[in-house]
């Protein structure tokens, strides 16, 4: 029976799935040696398989997945055990391996998107209690500024503001006011600070203040 035979009974069996032909087929490659039919037997443990492959990479990403996926791929190398005769060699699992160490590098690089959108929204939340006097440039550099890796919301404020004060005088000299409330407040900041940022939203320099 030809892979292309297989591969649709194997589908059929499965039923709805996110997994591609390439990775079913790698699976008949490495477990149905060649000339051999298979057998009902072949077929539930090939279903039983992908089926447990397709659940593991199909939740949605939290904080376990990095340990969920590597404990998987090392059951997986434990205890696979090859379908295979005395006379034919024993096939690897390196080409599904790698797939689905793929997966595992594709979820470990969307958490870490995760996180680092979770905490540019904790900094920017962070405008209100700090009465912070021009929050869009506030949310501006908070949306753009680069991220350590092993920031922490606390960290990453204490980078956001420097950065945030020196940008503010950059444009209005060194008499301006980073926050509301603060001692020496000139009368006109607000009129002066509006008028020069309605400037800047016009010439398309900042964003539009909400």
């Amino acid at each position: 029976m030809d892979k292309e035979k297989i591969l649709s009974q194997i589908k059929e069996k499965i039923g709805k799935t996110n997994l591609d032909d390439r990775t079913i087929t790698d699976y008949i490659t490495l477990h149905l040696p060649e000339g051999s039919e298979p057998d009902d037997k072949f077929y539930e443990r090939a279903v039983g398989i992908l089926k447990s492959i397709e659940g593991d990479f199909s939740h949605k990403v939290g904080n376990t997945v990095k340990e969920q996926v590597a404990a998987k791929i090392e059951e997986f190398k434990k205890n696979y055990k090859p379908a295979s005769t005395e006379d034919t060699p024993q096939k690897t699992d390196d080409a599904l391996l790698k797939r689905l160490e793929a997966l595992e590098q594709a979820y470990e690089k969307e958490k870490k998107l995760n996180m680092i959108n979770s905490l540019r929204n904790e900094v920017k939340s962070k405008a209100e209690s700090l009465k912070v006097a021009r929050k869009p440039l506030w949310e501006d550099i908070v949306s753009t500024i680069e991220i350590p890796d092993d920031a922490t919301a606390d960290s990453l404020l204490e980078i956001v503001k420097p950065t945030y004060e020196a940008k503010l005088r950059s444009y209005l000299g060194d008499g301006a006011v980073p926050y509301q409330g603060s001692q020496n407040h000139p009368k006109d900041d607000g009129s002066q600070l509006d008028e020069f940022f309605a400037k800047k939203v016009e010439q398309g320099k900042m964003p539009k203040k909400e």
